[in-house]
């Protein structure tokens, strides 16, 4: 890959050299966040670490904790991951609670619910509005990972094209 760098046209090596930095510094803190991921449960509640910083869910306002199974077409990762819903229909997924780091994930859940429905105060009433909103929520959330999709797919393409143009033959 370096000779291919190295042996570019002077224009194309002023474009290829910042691309190859920002890749490296996107994949050097991607693998760094993901080092970094984890879900820890106490007293208090839930915390979810990530990329976005730590969040805190306190048992009160967990509606619910469920797993979903990915599409089937994924040849690398988990194949179903863990969410707690919030009271007003959110969810945030649960890193580190799939059935790749976890191979007995039933067990689990099953300890994540009985857990919760301890923990939460005795006179916490359940949102009747919780469950309706759980699959506007989703919805929503698909549509802008469409959006999301589509948006990067064309700053490739408009990358590639750019980068065609500035380092092709004149």
């Amino acid at each position: 890959m370096l000779k291919v760098w190295l042996e570019a046209p002077p224009l194309s090596l002023r474009v290829s050299v910042p691309i190859t930095v920002l890749f490296t510094a996107v994949l050097g803190w991607g693998l760094y966040v993901r080092s970094r991921q984890m879900t820890t449960v106490d007293e208090e509640g839930i915390s979810v670490r990530g990329g976005r910083g730590p969040r805190r869910l306190t048992w009160d306002g967990i509606h619910d904790i469920r797993s979903e199974a990915l599409p089937a077409k994924r040849s690398w990762g988990p194949s179903t991951v863990t969410y707690a819903y919030r009271t007003y229909g959110r969810r945030v997924l649960l890193l580190c609670v799939d059935d790749e780091e976890l191979p007995a994930l039933e067990p689990e859940l099953a300890f994540l619910r009985a857990l919760l429905l301890r923990r939460r105060s005795a006179d916490r009433a359940p949102d009747p509005r919780a469950e309706p909103r759980i699959p506007r929520q989703n919805g929503r959330r698909t549509a802008s990972d469409r959006w999301l999709g589509v948006v990067l797919t064309v700053a490739v393409l408009a990358g590639i094209l750019l980068a065609a143009g500035l380092g092709g033959p004149a």
